[in-house]
């Protein structure tokens, strides 16, 4: 069957945020400041082009929860349709609406995935521990500082699993979707056991795996990384909220999600995994 419309779509933003790179690039040794909080822009209007009208999406602040404690400072956050009006230009966000958080980088490196797993997990901590809710944690860059696209992919799926091992305590802390525009998107997912005996939970960091058979009745589709971000955001989105179920399975369906896998998968015990919390977020 031929690419979806939605492809072509995809694609169109990807090209821009491509653009956008090496303009940024360009001059970001002048001014690597404005460089940064344009590629945040960037993101922002990924995000505002792709997710419902109704959440805000918006730049730079921390958390605040309603014991008064806060978060580490963010790039871009996603605001529920709920926000109050009048708090939205204040950069302390009630915790208890917002439903995602993304830090961006222009040129993605070793220290970025490392510092951004474990802010992750510091942060879905404090929120569930105040307001017990998960926050979706995602990592966006325009392109990375690896010698090929090749080592890039290696090195970032490493890191990643050796990160998550150091810091994440909870399958719900670790970082949700990373994606590299001009390479590809990992998404976390927890796998529950099918039974009730004492079978282990799995979790890991998914990317796209072309070798894999696709569905006869998926589109001929293999989007591009931000495709597969977008796609994984709604994933997460509607595990924690019905309304977003619809356009989750939408994509699902047209193969914007791509076909994925995971190398090496993380085990949790039962025990483990519930002494820590009394819930994981399972999304297959």
């Amino acid at each position: 069957m031929a690419a979806h419309e939605v492809e072509s779509y995809v694609r169109q933003a990807t090209r821009k945020i491509q653009d956008e790179y090496e303009r940024i690039s360009a001059r970001s040794a002048e001014d690597p400041g404005t460089a940064g909080d344009e590629g945040e822009e960037n993101w922002a209007e990924v995000l505002r082009d792709w997710l419902p009208s109704s959440v805000h999406v918006v730049t730079k602040g921390r958390l605040l929860c309603a014991d008064g404690s806060t978060s580490h400072q963010v790039d871009v956050l996603v605001l529920s349709e709920n926000y109050p009006a009048g708090l939205l230009k204040n950069k302390m966000y009630l915790a208890s609406e917002v439903l995602a958080v993304f830090e961006c980088k222009l040129t993605l490196k070793r220290g970025h995935v490392v510092e951004t797993v474990k802010r992750a997990a510091e942060l879905k901590r404090l929120v569930h521990k105040q307001h017990d809710r998960d926050v979706i944690y995602g990592l966006v860059s325009h392109s990375h500082s690896w010698s090929s696209d090749e080592v890039a992919t290696t090195k970032i799926s490493e890191l990643l699993e050796e990160s998550d091992v150091e810091y994440v305590q909870h399958p719900n802390e670790a970082l949700d979707v990373t994606c590299v525009a001009n390479l590809d998107t990992w998404a976390s997912h927890c796998i529950s056991p099918f039974g009730d005996g004492d079978e282990d939970f799995t979790s890991g960091y998914y990317r796209s795996h072309t070798e894999m058979p696709r569905d006869s009745n998926h589109f001929d589709c293999d989007p591009p990384p931000v495709g597969r971000m977008i796609s994984s955001v709604y994933r997460h989105l509607a595990s924690e909220d019905r309304r977003f179920a619809g356009m989750n399975l939408y994509f699902m369906r047209v193969g914007l999600g791509g076909a994925m896998a995971c190398e090496n998968p993380r085990t949790w015990s039962k025990s483990e995994i519930f002494r820590v919390r009394n819930k994981v977020k399972t999304i297959v």
